[in-house]
């Protein structure tokens, strides 16, 4: 992780550790973070704004826990935006915001997963989420049903949270 990687301020949207998911970017300040984060280890710190109508975000506009994130792909449009591929790599929390010339810095505390206490508990429900999200995917035709197979292959209980988590259907 950069020791103070670029924000991307995100609207409406968040990102989960373990979870790709394409963005399309417009804002100036936006598009110098991804160009540095490109430039430099290829991660940002994704977060997301408090209000999606802020539209030059400030740090007291913005959450302070967000992913860290590593650009797979980005591809620049001819209108000038950008339409870029993220995975979430782990959560972090934002100890500091920090300008950089034309968008933001953070300094970041990693977040760490809590130890499992009752390792027999998280097995049981984690098998009853995992039927109640088979059940879910099955009443949306937008999902498909390959997902649940997806999700349940996850290697940890956290990655299939962080998998049910990310799916959504407006």
């Amino acid at each position: 992780m950069s020791n103070r990687p670029a924000v991307l301020p995100l609207r409406d949207v968040v990102v989960f550790p373990y979870v790709a998911m394409p963005l399309l970017v417009g804002r100036q300040a936006s598009l110098a973070a991804i160009e540095a984060a490109a430039a430099e280890s290829g991660t940002l710190f994704l977060v997301t704004q408090r209000s999606a109508d802020t539209e030059e975000p400030a740090a007291g506009d913005l959450h302070r826990v967000g992913v860290v994130a590593r650009i797979i792909q980005a591809t620049r449009q001819a209108n000038g935006t950008a339409r870029i591929l993220v995975e979430g790599v782990s959560r972090a929390r934002v100890t500091r915001y920090v300008p950089a010339t034309g968008f933001m810095r953070a300094t970041l505390a990693e977040e760490t997963e809590p130890e499992i206490a009752d390792p027999d508990a998280v097995n049981v429900l984690t098998r009853r989420v995992l039927a109640l999200f088979e059940e879910y995917v099955s009443l949306h035709r937008r999902l498909p049903a390959e997902l649940v197979t997806i999700i349940q292959g996850a290697d940890s209980p956290a990655r299939q949270a962080f998998g049910i988590a990310a799916q959504h259907v407006s």
